[in-house]
């Protein structure tokens, strides 16, 4: 079995803000704090860290099929944001690492970043 969610929150020391689905695996991992960049990610299943901790964060990953997503630098979203996630199962994280410190973090664990070549629909 390869890297969960549950895995990636004990190496960012993360705290659980939405816990349903951490067991699922990870595929790999995008890294942003612009909407529109997540959005042309090409891999469905990826994770995300991130230092956005608003509403279109959320509704991007529903878009895009993202299996969960961590929140930098301690970023704690509003209750819309929780309530949304939780509803869609989507497990949301929080950590007091930066982003920098996150995505260095996950890189040592194995897993590959996504892929942001075009994307053909």
């Amino acid at each position: 079995m390869g890297t969960t969610i549950k895995d990636i929150a004990a190496k960012l020391e993360a705290e659980a803000l939405v816990g349903h689905n951490i067991n699922r695996e990870v595929g790999c991992v995008i890294a942003s704090d612009l909407v529109s960049d997540m959005l042309v990610c090409c891999d469905t299943g990826a994770f995300l860290i991130t230092g956005l901790a608003n509403i279109q964060v959320v509704r991007a990953a529903e878009m895009i099929d993202l299996i969960g997503v961590v929140f930098v630098r301690n970023k704690e979203p509003a209750a819309e944001v929780v309530e949304y996630a939780k509803k869609m199962e989507l497990p949301l994280l929080s950590t007091d690492y930066t982003m920098y410190e996150a995505c260095a973090l996950v890189y040592d664990m194995g897993l590959r970043p996504g892929d942001f070549s075009t994307r053909e629909d």
